[in-house]
């Protein structure tokens, strides 16, 4: 057994983390990503033998007992060395977080175990070795429109949950157990960000810690059931995080909440979840958000977007005011309530949610949104990549706990990594969000160019009520003063210079044109350069403001909406205690 449990140990500290493991991604050097539903990138290891005959694989990271990895011969990169020994068993939908039942689609093959080097993201170019047990995947069954093509996914997943059987000689431990054994890590857990490979938005895995970068404000602690994270959705609102919306959405800001199904309430109560919350699992190796019937329907129609009937996903309009209303600050929130009860948004960019679909899953590339509404047969749904992209996830084993805060946008703060040791989980402050975006976001603001003043120097409501006032009664002298003066004029018959009034008519002509003019005011990169904006005409769905009326920016991030949000944000604060494990429920699996 000794034999099959060969570990290098690493003596170099890791971006002076102590014994936690950061991995390294494709994005990191030669920018390596996939499709066809991304652009995404995954985690690589190296596997095909011993030295010189290593290869990088791409993985996703996932809590699987098991590995699974595509074979040369079918779309991956995985090419079978005589070293690796079969156990003799035949897998099928190996990921035990449910990915497989989400895609539609899976893969099989037989259980092999071999020699996985895992290379520090950071290090001294020292290689620490586990045995890995995976499948060597060289059967697809994919659903539609996959299964009319020659498409095989490049991309497998690496597993990190502790093995549930130790039934024979040829079963080893967990890729996890094996590095704390050796000291190559303090804990058997990891923490992952997806990250954005279309934004530059390197992807963070660290095994057997996190990075502090990567999580921001209140954290969420979650029950891991099985090893599987639990977590209950209340709320999917829409909201913008600088300046004010777009008038894009029809419905403006709020919620898009609908009824569960009968199984998913079924299920939720049955895992001791509040009525009207839904569960979910984040999940890495799952693409998309996929969510009850009318979730993502709701969304799709709010946004005028388009059904791509192959996929069942919905594609975004080729329009300028679909591109304002991405490359703004709004944001598609996730409401989850943790094992306290406490409520926790996940803010997620719909600049993170405009991808490309790619032949063979569209005829031409085309820009959709990752939301798929599906019937669960289980009763609960999953958060996958498209979502991760947003939110730092930490998965701690031995505390059977799972981990979630909002994750920065590209303008990463400095790396500093930590341990998770069951007592607390550090992050940045929240406030920092909207920072680590500033680079790509370009927010948008309702203003009256009548009002050459930022919004610190607008006026009070008491203050533009006394402007009116006082511009009706100067309107009253006006008139008074007008009347007057014809009455000399025809009295006296006298010659009367009219320059004054002329002025006065000039003047009110251009205070017209300059104060009943709306204007959409786009703040991006160049505006940072040479201090000028750029003035964008509203969306002609815009509605008028009627004068005097109070304006979005006037009312904070809100406008006007015809949704409301179910449930409030708490406040958010830098440093959360974790409370201390309880036992998991007396409850069956989530599956098995």
């Amino acid at each position: 057994m000794a034999a099959r449990r060969v570990l290098l140990l690493a003596a170099a500290a890791v971006a002076g983390a102590g014994a936690q493991l950061q991995l390294p991604w494709t994005t990191d050097v030669g920018n390596t990503t996939f499709g066809p539903d991304g652009p995404w990138q995954a985690v690589l290891v190296k596997l095909n033998g011993t030295g010189s005959q290593m290869q990088e694989v791409p993985l996703w990271p996932g809590g699987s007992g098991v590995s699974e990895i595509p074979t040369a011969d079918n779309g991956g990169a995985y090419n079978m060395p005589s070293s690796a020994v079969r156990t003799g068993r035949s897998r099928a939908a190996s990921d035990k977080w449910f990915s497989t039942v989400f895609m539609e689609s899976e893969w099989s093959g037989f259980e092999y175990w071999d020699g996985m080097e895992l290379e520090p993201r950071f290090g001294s170019g020292t290689q620490i070795t586990a045995n890995a047990t995976f499948v060597a995947a060289t059967k697809w069954t994919g659903s539609a429109p996959l299964n009319e093509t020659d498409y095989r996914p490049s991309v497998g997943i690496l597993g990190f949950a502790p093995r549930s059987e130790r039934s024979d000689d040829t079963t080893v431990p967990s890729i996890l157990e094996q590095l704390k054994a050796s000291g190559d890590i303090d804990r058997n857990a990891f923490s992952v960000h997806v990250g954005s490979a279309a934004l530059g938005l390197p992807g963070s895995l660290v095994l057997g810690g996190y990075e502090r970068n990567r999580a921001l404000g209140q954290v969420g602690t979650f029950t891991l059931t099985d090893s599987i994270p639990i977590m209950y959705l209340r709320d999917v609102v829409l909201d913008v995080e600088v300046g004010t919306s777009t008038s894009y959405a029809e419905g403006g800001n709020g919620s898009f909440w609908q009824e569960s199904t009968e199984t998913g309430e079924q299920y939720t109560k049955y895992v001791g979840g509040a009525p009207g919350s839904v569960v979910v699992i984040p999940n890495p190796a799952s693409p998309y958000i996929y969510l009850p019937p009318g979730f993502c329907e709701a969304i799709a129609t709010s946004l005028h977007m388009t059904r791509h009937d192959a996929t069942g996903l919905y594609l975004w309009e080729r329009s300028t005011q679909a591109e304002l209303f991405v490359n703004s600050s709004s944001y598609l929130g996730f409401v989850l309530s943790d094992q306290s009860a406490t409520n926790l948004t996940i803010k997620v960019p719909f600049t993170l949610l405009n991808l490309t679909l790619e032949p063979p899953l569209a005829e031409r590339p085309v820009s959709y949104f990752p939301c798929k509404s599906m019937e669960s047969p289980y009763g609960f749904w999953q958060l996958g990549r498209a979502f991760l992209q947003a939110a730092f996830l930490a998965i701690d084993y031995e505390g059977e706990v799972a981990y979630m805060a909002q994750a920065p946008g590209p303008h990463l703060e400095q790396s500093v990594v930590k341990k998770l040791d069951g007592s607390a989980v550090e992050t940045n402050p929240a406030e920092s969000f909207a920072k680590t975006w500033q680079d790509h976001w370009q927010p948008v603001y309702m203003d009256r160019s009548s009002f050459d003043a930022s919004d610190d120097e607008r006026l009070s409501a008491g203050g533009k009520a006394g402007v009116a006032v006082a511009g009706v009664a100067v309107t009253a002298l006006f008139v008074s003063g007008l009347w007057f003066w014809w009455r000399r004029k025809r009295g006296k018959g006298q010659e009367t210079d009219a320059g004054s009034g002329s002025q006065a008519g000039s003047s009110g002509e251009s205070f017209m044109d300059h104060g009943a003019e709306q204007k959409m005011l786009r703040v991006d990169k160049a505006t940072e350069l040479d201090g000028h904006t750029h003035a964008v005409e509203l969306d002609p769905r815009t509605p008028p403001v009627e004068m005097g009326a109070p304006l979005p920016h006037e009312m904070g991030s809100h406008t006007e909406s015809t949704r409301t949000v179910r449930h409030e944000v708490p406040s958010d604060s830098v440093v959360y205690e974790l409370p201390t494990p309880t036992a998991t429920p007396d409850r069956a699996a989530a599956g098995k």
